[in-house]
């Protein structure tokens, strides 16, 4: 009964990998840099952070066919819980990205809760103005 057991959670892996999990690698050949700075004060002029602290920097990407991707880690911006560039006003990335046009999301990584940056949708080769947020993305 155990080797049943074991096989079927081998099955339900293999499901979720192939089946629920965004695949970003399908849509470019090579890794994409991604390039983000974002403004010394929140929209209000407050301070990303206590003590005048510089914000906590991760992205997502979402798309309709591919689901949310979160860098360093995560599949949605509450649950992003470490940051790619800690206590930064620009921070570079890594990924592969689809061809067309994405929701792009720049975060801030707190403790209690993520601050959201700014979201707004931008493709490959662009430079957009997300928020309080400037983010350009090389063409691959």
């Amino acid at each position: 009964m155990q080797l049943l057991s074991k096989i079927f959670l081998l099955f339900i892996v293999i499901t979720a990998i192939f089946v629920g999990t965004p695949h970003w690698s399908a849509f470019a050949d090579q890794l994409t840099t991604i390039t983000v700075k974002v403004e010394h004060h929140k929209a209000n002029g407050k301070y990303w952070d206590n003590f005048k602290g510089k914000p906590d920097l991760a992205i997502c990407l979402s798309n309709s066919l591919t689901g949310t991707l979160c860098l360093p880690e995560g599949d949605r911006i509450d649950n992003v819980l470490s940051s790619q560039c800690p206590d930064s006003y620009q921070c570079k990335f890594s990924v592969r990205v689809p061809d067309q046009t994405f929701k792009f999301s720049v975060v801030d990584v707190d403790a209690a809760l993520n601050d959201p940056i700014g979201t707004g949708h931008c493709g490959i080769g662009q430079t957009c103005q997300v928020g309080q947020a400037t983010v350009s993305i090389g063409k691959g």
